[in-house]
C-alpha cells in the first residue's frame, strides 16, 4: 500500500468542521482519543527513515509500518503496511522480544471525515492544530481548496517528530 496525504497547520479546527458541514462531506467517526507508542530497536536506531507504529484508538489497535517519505509539493507519499492487533500489551512484549522497544508515547484527538474520495482528519495534539488530508494526489489538491486551506502551512514533520521536539527529545 501507498500512503498520499498531507498535514496542514491551522489555528481554528472548528472553521475547518464548519466548512466539511457545509460542502456537504460525510462525518467518519466521532472525535476518538489515539495514543500512539513509536518504537525503536534497541541498537539506537530509531527508524529514521522508517516508522514502526502501534496505535490504539477506539479499543482497535493497529500496527503499522512506514517506510521512507518522499515529497511533491507538499504532498508526502510513501509506503505503508498494517494490520490489526488483539492485544496491544501482548504487541509489545512480542516487539520487545524481537529487540523492539516504545520509544516515544503521545496521544492527540482526532476526527475523521470523508471528502470527494478523501480522508480528511482535524487533529488536535499538545503542540498544535492539524488538517491531514489522505487520498489521490488530485483529490488532495481538490479538497485543500474546496476547504478553502491554500495559505495553511504545509508541515513535513511527522507527529513523531513534532512530538519529540515538544517533549525536547
Amino acid at each position: 500500500m501507498r500512503e498520499t496525504e498531507i498535514k496542514l497547520r491551522v489555528e481554528n479546527l472548528e472553521e475547518v468542521e464548519e466548512r466539511l458541514r457545509r460542502v456537504g462531506a460525510m462525518p467518519r467517526e466521532e472525535r476518538v482519543e489515539e495514543v500512539d507508542r513509536i518504537f525503536r530497536d534497541v541498537t539506537g536506531d530509531r527508524l529514521e527513515s522508517q516508522l514502526l507504529r502501534l496505535r490504539t484508538s477506539a479499543g482497535k489497535n493497529t500496527l503499522t509500518w512506514k517506510g521512507e517519505p518522499k515529497f511533491r509539493g507538499g504532498v508526502k507519499e510513501r509506503e505503508e503496511e498494517q494490520t490489526g492487533v488483539e492485544s496491544a500489551e501482548a504487541m509489545i512484549e512480542i516487539l520487545r522480544r524481537l529487540g523492539f522497544e516504545v520509544d516515544l508515547e503521545f496521544s492527540k484527538v482526532r476526527n475523521y471525515w470523508e471528502l470527494e474520495g478523501c480522508m480528511v482528519s482535524l487533529d488536535t495534539l499538545p503542540f498544535g492544530r492539524f488538517i491531514e488530508i489522505e487520498g489521490d494526489e488530485a483529490a488532495i489538491v481538490r479538497v485543500r481548496r474546496i476547504l478553502e486551506l491554500e495559505a495553511a502551512e504545509e508541515v513535513k514533520l511527522s507527529y513523531p517528530e513534532m512530538a519529540r521536539i515538544h517533549l525536547g527529545k
